[in-house]
């Protein structure tokens, strides 16, 4: 992904620009991102930010953020990435929009901080509890497709 501005950032959230709280962006890592989400230091608001496959534009999505309680062993399995977690890993994201004068939610289970792109390069740690074969631009394919389709789904792209 290409490195943005706080302008660029705030100008994607059409309608909710002065509401989007804007991560430190010189620690970012560019070159490692597929798309540039973050989280609200609050804990309840995750941002995603991607060119559109649709139009090109950029686009940006508030998300809400639920902990998803699990209070028993196992593992949990980010539905973007298939980064696999131990407990408490990922949470549930859901992006809201309004059709015909009804509000709707399209939720996902993603990993807790929107950092697909770094778990899928193996940058962060830990690494996954179960190791894929699958090399990084199959991974890179298969997660954005299925971002787009989460998105495109809560008529967000």
């Amino acid at each position: 992904m290409e490195p943005l501005s706080e302008p660029e950032l705030r100008t994607a959230f059409e309608g909710h620009s002065k509401d989007v709280f804007v991560p430190d962006l010189t620690k970012v890592e560019w070159h490692a991102l597929d798309y540039f989400g973050w989280i609200h230091p609050g804990g309840n608001l995750g941002y995603i930010v991607l060119v559109s496959p649709l139009d090109g534009q950029l686009k940006g999505t508030l998300l809400r953020r639920s902990r998803l309680s699990n209070n028993h062993p196992g593992f949990e399995l980010c539905s973007l990435c298939h980064h696999v977690h131990r407990p408490n890993g990922t949470a549930m994201f859901t992006a809201s929009y309004s059709d015909e004068g009804k509000l709707h939610s399209v939720g996902n289970v993603v990993c807790k901080n929107l950092d697909c792109s770094l778990r899928i390069r193996n940058i962060l740690e830990p690494e996954s509890c179960m190791n894929e074969t699958l090399y990084v631009e199959a991974k890179v394919w298969r997660m954005q497709l299925a971002l787009h389709k989460w998105l495109k789904a809560a008529n967000c792209l």
